[in-house]
């Protein structure tokens, strides 16, 4: 009972019988496309978005047809939240009632100080204990020396000048309130945007307001009062003990309130104008052929503003089958090139997927170019050249090219009509199609880097000259290029390797690779079989010159010989090619356990190619290239032992299993091997032996019906024909004989 995976049963259930060539596949991925594609689309365009200031209006006038007010822009709008910002009027909180408490905590300290001293001294306890205990009261972190001078002071032991203790507190106090005096804040002078500040009484809802320059930080109050310490104490211990003392008085006594600030900020915003003017019915807003300007620009925004906060549910119901019939239209073209030029890629189901995800993929960018509101031209980040490069290598330039430009339509409608994006992005594309269009290595990818980014530079000099752009913008416009020229080949490098797995396809790339004879089979082949492994070389020059004169994939025709083969590799010495002492295994054996033997050389071929991963392209040339000839040699032997009358030798057990050829690479495949084979063998191979050998296979091929499923013309067989001939005669020119080689001939 045949088994099938998961994938397998769920078709069967589904009644697909080939999901490959499913037309209700087919139809399912084109509309889930469309959909996806439609759902990126803007909601609505109601006048053509790309109006930049310095273009020309090319349309008809444009008549309001409603009166509108005219909207500052949003950066006009955001500057002015900024101005706003930067020069509103901090609010501050007065947390002290009146002067006269500040005043009196200040003597309330200086006595606490006098009397802790007066008593401690009195009990003669002056001690460390007593000291630490008296920096805990105080709260005043100042060295041992510096209490011990001001005991002394106190005990009339020394004087500061000629101050004795109490002047020295009298100064003191003085100087406290004289700055005290002051309104401080909880604020640095460097974060005051404004000249002015409000302050508010906790319990009052009346603000005054006073100038920036009548307050002080508590850093400048510091400052003043060091520099008056300075001026009147001279003694350093006692002037340090002073300094401390005013760090723990001299506090702020205006707070920040944030909460208070920010709803002055939120009202005079609320206050700023949204509006510059106003447009009435049937006015002109703007004329043909007139340059756009700031305000005319600024009037267009507001006529798609008003006009959309006006659209009612027809309005959205004919925009929205409007979008979708714009995407409709450009992917029906797209579907009409494939079915008439590229049927090969309309037939198959995965490869429309694969063309399919990259115009997807590459829509989603221009999507999240409108959906990402940064300041910068990110519209340069939308990597359709990646799709060109991928497309070229999977597939060819002309599909590459047509793909491209479908995709950079959709872009532009998916930008809200903006066909300069569209322009440049196509200039890189197509450069970076023909710079891969010939590659021979995947690390040739990386060379696409110049012509994408000369391609993008060269559009984006033409946008920006002919609208008289600055050199500061053009400039940023480049940079953005360069990433774009940089993160293109990257990402391609990147995404070719996951659809040649995921897709399953192969590219010239991959075949390319497979070409190398460094590869493990074509190693094991060289060394086991050498003959078969000369005369695929030899059948490859063939087939590749055959399929260029066609217009086939020349690359995988001689990929394709160089592989078809590798089933010998089991048994090397069965095939006559390979017997080099000239000793045939075959002579002790019954023709039909040879031809057993030959025939069997294709499935272990088969089995050899899936084991080492080929991909299926290259393993159809295995069957194919016998398609279902006859094992003549063996045949007509065992025909000669068959006793006339009595029995009758069966062709089928003498014939491959096929399939015969089904497309016209593993057909030239078919043709070059037989006609390799056959010409080695021709004596004195003259241009006109060769042709007629050429012939004679071809005819004998195309009258077998070995031809008749794969699509070569009467006119490519004469072209292969010439091929075959051109390589042939090359191979077996005639050579002048020296005068030794006459004499030993001789």
């Amino acid at each position: 009972m045949k088994r099938y995976g998961f994938a397998g049963n769920l078709w069967r259930k589904l009644g697909i019988t080939n999901p490959l060539t499913d037309l209700s596949i087919k139809i399912t991925l084109i509309v889930v496309t469309i959909v996806i594609i439609s759902l990126f689309l803007p909601s609505y365009r109601t006048i053509d978005s790309d109006h930049e200031v310095g273009t020309i209006w090319s349309t008809e006038d444009l008549i309001a047809t409603f009166t509108f007010p005219i909207y500052k822009n949003d950066e006009l709008l955001e500057q002015e939240k900024k101005d706003v910002t930067n020069n509103i009027i901090p609010v501050f909180i007065d947390t002290v009632s009146s002067f006269n408490e500040t005043r009196d905590s200040i003597k309330s300290y200086l006595n606490i100080l006098s009397n802790y001293l007066k008593e401690k001294i009195k009990e003669e306890k002056a001690d460390q204990n007593y000291i630490s205990q008296a920096k805990v009261l105080l709260n005043l972190n100042v060295a041992d020396e510096q209490w011990y001078q001001l005991i002394k002071l106190y005990k009339g032991e020394i004087k500061d000048g000629t101050k004795d203790y109490n002047e020295y507190i009298s100064t003191l106090q003085k100087m406290l309130i004289d700055l005290a005096k002051n309104q401080i804040i909880n604020f640095k002078r460097d974060e005051l945007h404004s000249n002015k500040i409000s302050i508010k009484k906790p319990d009052s809802k009346l603000q005054k307001i006073e100038s920036a320059d009548k307050v002080m930080t508590v850093k400048e109050v510091n400052q003043a009062f060091d520099k008056k310490s300075l001026q009147s104490i001279e003694d350093s211990n006692l002037r340090l003990i002073a300094i401390e003392i005013a760090r723990n008085l001299l506090k702020e006594n205006l707070f920040f309130n944030e909460e208070l600030t920010n709803l002055e900020i939120q009202n005079r915003i609320e206050q700023i104008p949204k509006t510059i003017g106003i447009v009435k019915e049937n006015e002109r807003i703007i004329s043909k052929h007139e340059p756009i300007t700031e305000l005319s620009k600024q009037k267009l925004d507001s006529y798609k503003k008003v006009r959309l906060e006006r659209i009612g549910v027809q309005d959205y119901f004919a925009q929205y089958v409007g979008k979708i019939l714009s995407v409709i239209v450009l992917i029906v073209i797209l579907g009409f090139y494939l079915f008439y030029f590229r049927k090969d890629i309309f037939d198959n189901n995965l490869k429309l997927a694969l063309v399919s995800s990259l115009i997807v993929l590459v829509c989603f960018f221009a999507f999240m170019s409108m959906r990402l509101k940064v300041n910068s031209p990110i519209e340069y980040l939308i990597f359709i050249s990646v799709a060109s490069i991928l497309l070229t290598i999977i597939f060819d330039s002309r599909l590459a090219f047509y793909v491209i430009v479908i995709t950079t339509y959709l872009v532009a409608s998916i930008r809200g009509g903006d066909y300069t994006i569209a322009f440049i992005s196509f200039c890189g594309s197509v450069l970076a199609i023909y710079s891969v269009r010939d590659i021979k290595n995947r690390s040739q990818i990386f060379r696409s880097f110049f012509f994408i980014l000369g391609g993008y530079i060269l559009a984006v000099l033409a946008v920006g000259l002919d609208r008289s752009e600055g050199f500061t913008k053009i400039a940023i416009n480049i940079a953005y290029i360069g990433v774009n020229a940089v993160m293109s080949p990257v990402i391609a490098y990147g995404l070719l390797i996951f659809y040649e797995r995921v897709f399953k396809i192969t590219t010239d790339l991959t075949l390319l690779e497979l070409a190398d004879f460094n590869q493990p089979l074509l190693r094991e082949l060289s060394t086991k079989a050498p003959g078969t492994f000369h005369h695929s070389v030899v059948m490859g020059n063939l087939a590749e010159e055959a399929a260029a004169s066609i217009g086939a994939n020349r690359i995988l025709a001689r990929v394709g010989c160089y592989y078809h083969d590798i089933g010998k590799i089991a048994k090397p010495d069965f095939f006559v090619e390979n017997q080099l002492e000239r000793v045939n295994k075959h002579e002790t054996l019954n023709p039909n356990l040879s031809a057993r033997v030959i025939i069997n050389h294709v499935k272990e071929g088969i089995e050899f190619a899936k084991k080492h991963k080929l991909p299926p392209e290259v393993i159809d040339f295995i069957p194919m290239h016998h398609g279902t000839t006859l094992v003549s040699f063996f045949y007509n032997k065992a025909k000669s032992f068959v006793i006339p009358d009595r029995e009758d030798v069966l062709d089928y057990i003498y014939r491959y299993p096929g399939p015969k050829p089904q497309t016209k690479e593993t057909a030239i495949a078919m043709l070059a091997d037989t006609t390799e084979a056959a010409t080695k063998v021709i004596e004195d191979p003259t241009p006109k032996k060769l042709e007629d050998k050429i012939d004679e296979i071809i005819k004998k091929r195309f009258i077998e019906g070995e031809l008749d499923e794969c699509e070569l013309t009467l006119r490519d067989l004469t072209l292969i024909k010439k091929s075959f001939l051109k390589i042939l005669v090359g191979i077996y020119h005639q050579r002048i004989k020296y005068p030794d080689e006459k004499k030993k001939d001789e």
